[in-house]
């Protein structure tokens, strides 16, 4: 299961402040839009491209199989934030990994202008039938509509708007690696970066389990 979604809200409380600062950065950066940032981060990966943040990426911790959290040919679901810092919407088109036969996205990949989208990923069969093509599933209408018609949201309510899924895995997915992962947005560009695999909600118990 996904990591508590009031933890991630809380998070989200301070992507706030990171709009902002990015919105400055961004005017004395010089990147094109092929251009990525990658930086670490205690709970998941961050990077950036163009407007686009991408904050807390990780693979779903879920219960162990032996020394994997998924195996190999199964499907390994992501989770992350996105902040788009610009006045215009914007949108994740496709997703591909090397580690994956496909990367499906599913749900709603608009990232509104100057707002959060939360991406809590799940397995395929749950989120509905899907294609097989590494792009989004979910034609959405007025992706590219300005930030002005979109509906109000209250800050930390922002609406698990998709859903990212490795599928047939090609490796085991293990705690304390990292995987790469392509992201593709429709006005950003490009951003290639790796994922670790998230940490468990509750504390190991090796001594227990001996």
């Amino acid at each position: 299961m996904s990591r508590s979604l009031r933890t991630r809200r809380t998070g989200v409380a301070a992507i706030g402040v990171v709009i902002g600062a990015l919105a400055l950065a961004g005017c004395g950066a010089g990147q094109i839009t092929q251009t990525s940032t990658q930086v670490s981060a205690v709970g998941g990966a961050q990077a950036t491209v163009g407007s686009i943040a991408i904050r807390d990426a990780q693979f779903e911790y879920t219960a162990a199989k032996g020394a994997s959290i998924y195996t190999r040919g199964g499907d390994a679901p992501l989770q992350m934030t996105i902040v788009n810092s610009a006045g215009t919407d914007d949108k994740l088109v496709s997703a591909s990994s090397p580690v994956a036969q496909s990367v499906q996205v599913s749900g709603n990949p608009t990232i509104v202008g100057g707002r959060v989208l939360l991406v809590e990923g799940q397995p395929v069969a749950a989120a509905g039938p899907s294609t097989g093509a590494t792009s989004a599933a979910t034609p959405t209408s007025g992706a590219a509509a300005p930030t002005s018609a979109a509906a109000p949201t209250a800050p930390g309510d922002e609406p698990k708007g998709a859903q990212i899924v490795l599928t047939g895995v090609n490796q085991e997915i293990r705690p304390g690696l990292t995987y790469p992962l392509t992201l593709t947005f429709q006005r950003a560009g490009t951003v290639t970066f790796n994922v670790p695999v998230g940490n468990p909600n509750t504390p190991r118990t090796e001594s227990a389990a001996e």
